[in-house]
């Protein structure tokens, strides 16, 4: 017997309803198509959650084993066991730090990097420990970034991207999945995944990376497949100092240590991606030297003309509190 519901004969019949399909083709279609609704997809979050409030473990894991088993019967194709899902992972680490076992350990302490994601169970178990290292008061969902990649055949759907944004989305988390080939870097899209408010009882909002030379380097794409897909969802809701770096605004000095360490985190989110993304020569702990201008161009690649966006809101702002502020003045008759 199992106390994790979506584990039971009742859950799997749940997922099936909720997700409006027959077999897994139908209902990871059906997700897909609902995920790129920032309304319904949450709205369909919040029907889960009255099932399950458990969201230590990965509730697709019995669901999408159990459909891949049963079209491996006919396709002879076999779902992964989570013990060789791991042993890949393991694997991959060491090859991308050249064999220096320490160096992985230190990547893993850093960050989390999961290849060959599938669902992500592995992911999961990572930030449910990572979550629990804090207290429910002083936990952010910026203080850790997951990099998850799974396999995207050109012109065929995937069955296990849909259900892994879903876990990455429900749950607040900020990462980055990458949908294709890990060995040829043959890529579909990229998907960057955020918790605008840093707030882990929110969920996070969704966008997929535009197709830029920016882009391609830091995530070592080298060949484009499918359709891009244009989806930006944090045009507006970013986090303050993230708005205060890119249009030069100072803030005072009672917040200067806040933004530092704000800043800190997404430093060090950049240089995980970069050195998880891509093979990289040299010493592994040296620091970027642009980490400044670095995190100004990467936020510029996800979101174009935002400075100029947020500078000319700015302006319309301090317009409307000088015309409120003359009315004010303004004697009495």
């Amino acid at each position: 017997m199992t106390d994790r519901y979506f584990e039971t004969e009742d859950g799997q019949k749940t997922i099936a309803l909720l997700l409006h399909g027959d077999d897994l083709a139908s209902t990871s279609e059906y997700l897909m198509h609902l995920l790129f609704d920032k309304g319904k997809r949450e709205q369909l979050f919040r029907q889960f959650l009255e099932f399950e409030t458990d969201v230590s473990y990965d509730w697709f894991n019995r669901y999408y084993s159990q459909e891949m088993t049963r079209i491996s019967k006919k396709h002879k194709s076999f779902y992964s066991p989570p013990a060789l899902g791991k042993l890949a992972k393991q694997l991959v680490d060491v090859a991308r730090t050249n064999g220096d076992v320490e160096a992985t350990k230190r990547n893993l302490g850093a960050t989390n990097y999961d290849v060959g994601v599938g669902t992500g169970q592995l992911t999961i178990a990572n930030w449910d420990e990572n979550r629990r290292k804090h207290s429910p008061f002083s936990y952010k969902p910026s203080m850790y970034f997951y990099v998850a990649e799974e396999l995207k055949q050109e012109g065929k759907p995937s069955r296990s991207i849909p259900f892994l944004l879903f876990n990455y989305l429900i749950r607040g988390m900020d990462g980055v999945v990458i949908a294709g080939d890990s060995l040829t870097r043959s890529i579909s899209q990229v998907y960057f995944i955020q918790q605008p408010e840093d707030d882990h009882l929110g969920f996070s909002s969704l966008n997929v990376m535009p197709r830029t030379p920016d882009v391609e380097q830091a995530f070592d794409v080298r060949t484009w497949i499918d359709k891009p897909v244009e989806h930006i969802e944090d045009k507006d809701i970013m986090p303050r100092f993230i708005v205060d770096q890119l249009t030069g605004n100072k803030r005072q000095p009672e917040q200067a240590d806040e933004q530092a360490g704000e800043l800190g985190i997404y430093k060090k989110r950049l240089n995980i991606i970069r050195d998880m993304a891509k093979d990289k020569d040299g010493d592994k702990d040296c620091e970027l030297t642009e980490s400044d201008k670095a995190l100004v161009n990467f936020l510029d690649v996800l979101m174009p003309g935002f400075a100029e966006f947020e500078m000319e809101k700015n302006k319309e702002r301090q317009r409307l509190a000088s015309k409120r502020q003359q009315e004010t003045e303004q004697p009495k008759a």
